[in-house]
């Protein structure tokens, strides 16, 4: 990605010959012209690390998938409502409703036939969550790719984003951040590769952009933000570059219909399959209820439009998130902490096979939370030491902050009780941002045509010292992670903050 002769004749080879621009791996081919076989990751232009990457994500995801079987905290909610779209009863949930679709969907597709009240835990489930947080990882990479960043480098905040131990644990329950997590920055990936993309491509990619964007504000309204700054970004693209008003306005159509679009249609879905009358009930208007199947107040002849019901429920949605304002939970932090790693959240202890005790938490790895602080305060002294640096980067550095700025200070206007997963967006963007300036003053931006030479030993040391360091940590809290078996005194050794408790 460096701006190397050498690096823009192979992007420039490779453009003429529809090749990926980002790849400098030849394709390998037989002396009688035939290609070669190859691993499929190659005969895709799939990078070997990606590859690696992808699977070991995987391995950590899906390692004791169904252990505990036990329903874990917010599953309790997740699993519900989408076991409630199975038989038809109407439900309330605080949030949109594309998760939960996703989820009924992965239900009726391995014919899960558990009742929304029972407390098996139906943990098949938990395979899609699995599934997005694996793919987070990968796109991950993508993400910082698209960002400047060096394969080198791109690997190295993936590898990073991979031994968190927090959105380790948010990918392998019946919860939703995972999707929301992937959908937000599946957007923010494909509206940039739709820069340096002409013609067709560029309005495909633009088009994906704006779906993964529309279905991250289906599933948390907090995705909203992957709208927002793109939004942002278009603005100033199109201002800066004085971009035709006959290309700016589709542009601008797309990137606010499409969303609204997906949005809407997620209700519509989501009140075809709720005919019956439910535990929602209650949240909705005698007019809406008179439309449920068995409700007291059912009516045949009652109509409601779309429309209606649509407004209805988030106007309740809305209420609903306002009548938190007073509560209090435990587990609950500030937004201010979030950084800081203050207050992890306990989500589930009980007896292991063995007759030892296990616990989870929502914690993330610590030295690399705490290790991002350092790292902020190092990219900043290096900056207004070295600005020559980041000259070529202003751009990509600019992008995060304001994608940091978006997914983090909101949080401070409310006063319903948060929890550390609401960092999650903010964490990626704060980790992207510091892997690019360290690969700046390192000098693991070079020119990836030198492959995986670094330019000194210190610089190697560097590189590889943190992703060990990071290892060791990972694997030092995993056992809060997975719920293995621990002591007393081994779980003491892994409370290292009062506030941890």
């Amino acid at each position: 990605m460096a701006g190397s002769v050498r690096s823009r004749s192979l992007e420039r080879t490779a453009k003429r010959k529809g090749g990926d621009p980002t790849s400098t791996a030849p394709a390998v081919t037989k002396s009688n012209g035939a290609r070669a076989a190859s691993p499929a990751w190659r005969r895709i232009n799939a990078p070997t690390e990606l590859v690696f990457l992808t699977v070991f994500a995987a391995a950590t995801r899906f390692a004791g998938i169904t252990y505990p079987h036990a329903i874990v905290f917010d599953e309790v909610y997740f699993r519900e409502c989408a076991l409630r779209y199975l038989e038809g009863s109407y439900f309330f949930d605080l949030h949109p409703p594309l998760g939960k679709l996703l989820l009924a969907g992965w239900a009726k597709l391995f014919g899960v036939t558990t009742a929304p009240q029972s407390t098996d835990p139906a943990v098949v489930l938990r395979i899609l969550p699995a599934l997005a947080g694996t793919a987070l990882v990968a796109v991950f990479y993508l993400f910082l790719r698209e960002l400047t960043a060096s394969r080198r480098v791109a690997t190295f905040g993936a590898a990073l984003l991979l031994l968190d131990n927090a959105i380790l644990v948010e990918s392998r329950f019946i919860l939703i951040d995972s999707m929301l997590l992937l959908f937000g920055l599946g957007a923010l990936t494909l509206y940039m590769a739709s820069w340096r993309r002409t013609g067709r491509a560029h309005w495909i990619l633009l088009a994906s952009s704006a779906v993964l964007a529309g279905m991250a504000a289906s599933t948390k309204l907090t995705g909203l933000t992957a709208i927002g700054v793109i939004g942002l970004v278009w603005l100033v693209r199109t201002l800066g570059n004085r971009v035709s008003w006959r290309r700016a306005l589709p542009q601008a159509g797309i990137l606010l219909f499409i969303p609204a679009l997906v949005y809407v249609s997620v209700f519509a879905i989501h009140f075809s399959l709720l005919p019956h009358s439910g535990p929602g009930d209650a949240f909705m208007s005698e007019q809406f209820q008179s439309t449920l199947i068995g409700n007291p107040h059912y009516n045949a002849a009652a109509q409601m439009s779309f429309t209606d019901k649509f407004i209805e429920l988030n106007k309740a949605m809305h209420s609903y998130e306002l009548s938190l304002n007073n509560s209090k939970h435990p587990y609950s932090s500030s937004w201010l902490s979030w950084p800081l790693l203050k207050r992890p959240v306990y989500y589930w202890t009980g007896t292991t096979s063995t007759g030892a005790r296990g616990y989870i938490y929502l914690q993330g790895n610590p030295l690399i939370w705490w290790g991002l602080l350092a790292g902020v305060v190092v990219v900043a002294v290096g900056w207004l030491r070295r600005p020559e640096l980041f000259k070529r980067h202003v751009g990509p550095m600019a992008l995060l902050g304001l994608a940091w700025v978006a997914n983090f200070l909101p949080f401070a206007t409310i006063v319903r009780p948060m929890f550390l997963y609401h960092y999650f967006f903010a964490f990626m963007f704060c980790l992207a941002a510091v892997s690019i300036g360290l690969g700046l003053l390192a000098g693991w931006m070079t020119d990836d045509t030198k492959g995986w030479r670094f330019t000194s030993w210190r610089s190697a040391a560097l590189y590889w010292g943190i992703i060990g360091v990071a290892l060791g940590s990972f694997l030092f809290f995993a056992p809060i992670s997975y719920g293995l078996p621990l002591s007393d005194s081994g779980l003491s050794a892994r409370i290292w903050l009062d506030s941890w408790r």
